[in-house]
């Protein structure tokens, strides 16, 4: 896209902005782009003003969606839905940041600390949350570590679900 002109590129970029808005897939608007830009090679090739040829980004956009037959109604109602359902679609990343937090500090507990040794008496107050060694600096980084872990965990969960979601 080097050889493209400034409003060449400020059109393509217009119409994928807008086709956007509209809910349009990330495969259709890259299907878009591409007949765009071989529109505007072969444009350059016979010494014609693409652009003229394609219109405002506006009414490619409009023609776009009436070819396609995109209830534009249904889409912004979608895009509503989809902003509510957001708040429900971080629950499950955070419940398994939860879960890998307990996890991890269960068994930084077991296999890293004396809380559970029989053999030796335990003279602080063991928490799972927040207390699972007598020795501060150690206690601090293994927390530390399970709160990372539990961040990644969450983070790479909301990933996943986002890329099912299609968003």
């Amino acid at each position: 896209m080097d050889w493209m002109t400034a409003e060449e590129k400020q059109f393509v970029n217009e119409v994928l902005a807008a086709l956007k808005e509209y809910g349009v897939r990330l495969k259709e608007r890259e299907k878009v782009k591409f007949q765009i830009v071989e529109h505007i090679q072969e444009s350059h090739e016979h010494g014609t003003d693409a652009l003229e040829e394609l219109g405002g980004p506006e009414a490619f956009v409009k023609d776009y969606v009436e070819i396609n037959e995109i209830d534009v109604h249904s889409r912004i109602k979608k895009t509503h839905l989809t902003k509510k359902e957001s708040g429900r679609s971080i629950l499950p990343a955070l419940l398994a940041s939860a879960v890998v937090y307990f996890m991890s500090q269960i068994l930084f507990s077991l296999f890293l600390t004396e809380a559970f040794n029989p053999l030796r008496s335990n003279d602080f107050e063991y928490n799972l949350l927040y207390r699972i060694s007598g020795n501060s600096w150690w206690n601090s980084l293994l927390v530390l570590v399970s709160i990372g872990i539990a961040v990644l965990a969450g983070v790479l969960i909301q990933t996943m679900n986002k890329r099912k979601m299609g968003a």
